[in-house]
């Protein structure tokens, strides 16, 4: 994978979760800042399955790149997917205003509790896929630095930030060729499933 991943957030616990599950990941690099202030070619921004923009970073990023950013992604979703991002999918938006791309990746179909689910890692992965997906088509200069924010790691609704750290890394390993699909039956997917929503270290010793 052609691509250099900055983690940023300013949330020391955020911070702490990805330096201890990256510390074998050199390559992926940490830092301590608001990601709409990154110097990037994109960033990452989790949101709902139609595109509004209407909390959190969300809403920090429609008031940076301007309504006409949540316009152009409802578009997007109307236009290509039948008005509706599913979990696990992403769109790369680019936008007149600005030189940074948003790699939009819901996290969730309606905001709800994500304590005891994957989205993190989908969120992560498809923003990978859709990425690679692009570059692949050459339409335009494939992505080369990629920002990502705390992934559900935050908020009332939000998941520990050390399994949303996990999520990441796993996404990232498998988009980088580091891990496999782990799709060789159902029960192993389910224990990676399993694993991928309990806290690191948590309990007994665990094969990473």
């Amino acid at each position: 994978m052609n691509l250099k991943v900055t983690l940023c957030d300013t949330d020391p616990k955020v911070l702490a979760a990805w330096r201890d599950q990256f510390r074998e990941l050199p390559e992926v690099t940490i830092a301590e800042k608001d990601i709409l202030d990154m110097d990037t070619e994109a960033i990452l921004l989790p949101g709902n399955s139609f595109g509004f923009l209407d909390g959190g970073l969300e809403l920090r990023a429609l008031e940076r790149y301007g309504w006409e950013s949540q316009e152009e992604l409802r578009r997007r979703i109307r236009s290509e997917f039948d008005g509706e991002l599913l979990v696990g999918q992403a769109l790369v938006l680019r936008l007149p205003a600005t030189p940074t791309a948003i790699v939009y990746a819901p996290i969730w179909r309606t905001p709800r509790p994500l304590g005891s689910t994957v989205g993190a890692f989908l969120a992560a992965r498809g923003a990978f896929l859709a990425l690679k997906k692009e570059a692949a088509a050459g339409d335009v200069p494939p992505v080369r630095t990629l920002a990502i924010p705390g992934l559900g790691a935050s908020g009332e609704l939000g998941m520990d930030p050390r399994v949303s750290a996990r999520q990441i890394r796993y996404a990232y390993e498998m988009a980088s060729g580091k891990r496999g699909s782990g799709d060789k039956n159902l029960s192993q997917l389910e224990r990676r499933e399993k694993k991928l929503q309990s806290i690191p270290g948590a309990g007994k010793a665990e094969p990473e």
